[in-house]
């Protein structure tokens, strides 16, 4: 597989980056994956549950953050394809060594959009 491929084959973003709250992550959710969207509502009510808990605001930047990433990674469509593909390709491997190259393309791909989310 050689080098990382972060860089997606020049695909447009389907939306622009949505700021890191939670109406607008909700929003972009939705739209990108309705099943996700139900995780995100259970995670979001669980977040909350242990921030208020805690009483600590760390447990709701961790839940947005996530989120931001899931945006970032799923809102390019050729980005979204090829994270697919390279999860298909960690679940076929073999071996630890085969699942490797792919294992690093994902951890490009998270570094990428997790630079996105917080831009």
């Amino acid at each position: 597989m050689g080098e990382p491929n972060v860089e997606t084959s020049g695909d447009v973003p389907l939306f622009p980056m949505p700021p890191v709250t939670e109406q607008a992550l909700r929003v972009a959710v939705l739209s990108l994956d309705p099943a996700a969207a139900v995780r995100f509502e259970q995670e979001f009510h669980a977040a909350w549950q242990e921030a208020v808990q805690t009483d600590s605001t760390v447990p709701m930047h961790t839940f947005l953050r996530r989120w931001a990433v899931f945006v970032a990674l799923r809102r390019v469509p050729a980005r979204a394809r090829r994270l697919r593909e390279l999860e298909r390709a960690i679940a076929d491997a073999d071996t630890l060594a085969a699942a490797r190259p792919a294992a690093a393309e994902i951890a490009a791909m998270l570094d990428q959009a997790a630079r996105e989310a917080a831009a």
